[in-house]
């Protein structure tokens, strides 16, 4: 009986020893050893339209980032989990505590760029600019006068495109779009700066708002995959590439375009919006 019991302590013993490495082993691989070992990659996902759309009859997502996030993990021959998250606010901490493996439609920041890395770009997005029926502005020079009142959502990359590109303009500041809109078709403010994807939304939206414009020269901003940093560069060569291949053969502009005209009431995208560099 001792000897059987040595026996059975020793083979105790040593499958404790072979969890535990095994347990070490999974600790240490990279992002990407992971996603091929499990067979799936996990991806950031809220409800933002155009980008994510979840239709509720179905459960499943569908969006311009989701359409990208899709492709990845058909490339990489792996399964896509799409993990709800609570919003922008949200993704660099689902990225660095390991929740998610990637997010989409990020903006590579200095401080950002301190707790996660980034891959790409997927896509450029611009800032553009919507009038009042009454301000006749088309490029940057015109709204660059302190006359010119532009309305733009405080605490965003719309005052940083502003000041950068009409520093002398009048910024009238809000914190919601709809306050923004409100403000230029009353003639409170002459015209707003914002996305593309939010002007013309809010211009379908809003048919007594004025003209559209992408005012010279161009402003636009890269949006980049989020993911995580770490030695192996594996998982961010891959999206680099998957990236630069989507946007030379134009398939990244045209999953926006589609989700634009999909997923909200724009019925036209004019021919100088572009996504691409």
């Amino acid at each position: 009986m001792k000897h059987l019991a040595g026996k059975l302590a020793m083979i105790l013993a040593a499958v404790m020893l072979i969890a535990g490495a095994s347990s070490v082993s999974h600790a240490q691989e990279s992002t990407w050893e992971r996603i091929k070992r499990e067979g799936e990659v996990k991806f950031a996902v809220f409800s933002y339209a155009p980008y994510f759309v979840k239709d509720k009859s179905t459960n499943e997502w569908g969006g311009a980032l989701v359409e990208m996030a899709k492709d990845v993990a058909k490339e990489m021959k792996v399964k896509l989990n799409m993990v709800e998250v609570g919003g922008w606010s949200e993704l660099v901490l689902s990225i660095a505590s390991g929740k998610v493996d990637f997010a989409a439609g990020m903006q590579a920041t200095p401080v950002r760029a301190t707790a996660i890395d980034f891959a790409g770009p997927i896509y450029w997005i611009e800032w553009v600019t919507v009038n009042n029926p009454k301000f006749k502005g088309k490029n940057w020079s015109d709204y660059n006068d302190p006359s010119v009142k532009v309305a733009v959502m405080t605490g965003t990359s719309d005052q940083l495109l502003l000041e950068k590109w009409a520093p002398k303009a009048t910024q009238v500041q809000f914190k919601e779009l709809s306050q923004i809109i409100l403000a230029v078709s009353s003639g409170r403010a002459d015209a707003f700066t914002t996305t593309v994807l939010s002007s013309m939304i809010a211009k379908e939206k809003n048919p007594g708002l004025g003209t559209f414009n992408n005012p010279k020269p161009r402003a636009a901003l890269p949006g980049y995959f989020g993911i995580r940093s770490e030695q192996d560069p594996a998982f961010k060569n891959f999206l680099n590439w998957w990236a630069e291949w989507n946007n030379l053969l134009g398939h990244n502009e045209r999953r926006m375009k589609e989700a634009m005209l999909k997923y909200s009431d724009i019925k036209e995208i004019p021919d100088t919006v572009s996504f691409a560099p």
